[in-house]
Order: structure tokens, then sequence, then C-alpha cells
């Protein structure tokens, strides 16, 4: 018979989240227009990120930020397209009692990135404990995709968030926690740019 050693079981599982860069034009004068990004204050962890959460089953990705966009931000918004403008991967370790990142070399990996959604939910973490393990290593992908403001108020964001508003591309950039979510932010400016020079 097999003694047991004592030592923890570890298991790994994959997840996939999707997210909205969402810009509006403002019109200022003479038919010009200001464009300004859409973030929140997580209420949790009280810092600004962009909307994302967790693809659901049956849900494509682009399906996915959308939906986050109107439940987290309290606004419509139409896909630019159904590409990803910016994906990021990393790992961390889930635990019942705390969550560990550890980093790994991955291709388009932000260095010192720390994604928001990190610190997953005790219920989500004892899920994926059911198999009997302590600890279950967590590979992450979190798509980006960048989005038009159609409708709503930011004022009208869920629990999710304590503020959320639209904000200057650098004022964004300061604003927002995450070296991967400015980097989707980057991505998301540097499209509209480049859409704009295409127009001259």
């Amino acid at each position: 018979m097999r003694e047991n050693s004592g030592k923890a079981k570890s298991s790994f599982k994959r997840e996939f989240s999707a997210g909205g860069v969402v810009f509006r034009k403002f019109e200022i004068r003479n038919s010009k227009f200001e464009v300004k990004w859409l973030i929140g204050k997580h209420s949790g962890y009280h810092k600004w990120v962009l909307p994302k959460g967790l693809i659901e089953e049956g849900e494509r990705g682009f399906e996915t930020a959308l939906r986050e966009v109107k439940e987290e931000m309290g606004v419509r918004a139409s896909l630019v397209s159904e590409k990803p403008i910016h994906r990021v991967h990393y790992v961390y370790w889930a635990e019942l009692k705390q969550v560990k990142s550890s980093k790994i070399k991955v291709k388009n990996e932000i260095s010192d990135y720390r994604q928001s959604d990190e610190i997953v939910s005790r219920r989500r973490v004892a899920k994926y404990q059911e198999g009997g393990g302590k600890k279950t290593k967590v590979f992450k992908v979190v798509s980006f995709y960048l989005m038009e403001y159609e409708s709503g108020d930011p004022k009208d964001h869920d629990w999710e968030m304590e503020d959320a508003g639209w904000f200057a591309f650098d004022q964004a950039m300061k604003q927002l926690a995450f070296d991967g979510e400015r980097e989707a932010l980057r991505q998301g400016q540097g499209k509209l740019l480049e859409e704009a020079h295409h127009l001259v």
C-alpha cells in the first residue's frame, strides 16, 4: 500500500478572460472631437482597471467583453473588430486562503504585469480543489477588444466598481494600475491614430 507523503497535491487549470478598451468621441468645437477612454476603480482592491471578466460557456471572447463593459460600467459599446488588440498571458497559484503570482516567460508578456483579476473568489478556487489538491496552478489568458461607445453612463456602474468615468489617454495611462492594461490602452490609441492617418 502506498504511504501518504503528506504533501499537498497540485493540479493546473486554464482560465480565459476578455475585456473592453472603450473610447468615446466628445465634440468640443468646430466639429472637432476629443477622444476619452472608459476605466473604472475596482471596489475590492481600489485600483483603476479596464472592464473584463471570465469567458462563460458558449461565449466568444468579444461577446464576453461586450457583456462585461455593460455589466461593470453601465455602458453599451460596439466592436471595432472581433480580433483582440492585445492579449496577456500569465500564471498564478490559486489556494483557498491566498493567491500567489508566479511569472513565466511567455511570448508578448508584459514585464512585471499583475492582472487585476488574479485574486480569484474563494468559490472558484474551491471548485478547482474539488479533486483534493491544496494548490492549483492557473494558466491565464486575457484578451482585450477595441470598442466605441454607443449609449449609457458610467455613473450607472455596478457594485464591482466604486467609480468609473471617461479619461483622456494620458490621464487614463496614469490611472491604470496594471502594465498589461496600459499596453492594451496604448494599442487602442495606436489603432485610432492609424485610422485617423489613413483618413487624411
